[in-house]
């Protein structure tokens, strides 16, 4: 679980606190597999979910190419 939903630690201390981070972290893996599956590329969920935070806060289509193994111009 640690590996592939990228959690180091548990934020909260109640039950109720780790179930939420499971569920939001088990989202964002299904994100970053839907990302994959829908631009057919050979990227790893690590290397998608990379290119995402390393372009939080640009336009979709920079990561999209990225994902994909297009140049970005």
């Amino acid at each position: 679980m640690k590996q592939h939903l990228n959690i180091k630690k548990f934020y909260g201390h109640s039950e109720q606190a780790v179930h939420n981070q499971v569920y939001v972290s088990m989202i964002v893996y299904c994100l970053n597999v839907l990302a994959q599956l829908n631009t057919n590329s050979d990227r790893s969920t690590l290397q998608i979910s990379r290119y995402l935070k390393a372009a939080l806060w640009k336009s979709a289509h920079i990561w999209l190419r990225k994902i994909e193994g297009k140049s970005v111009p």
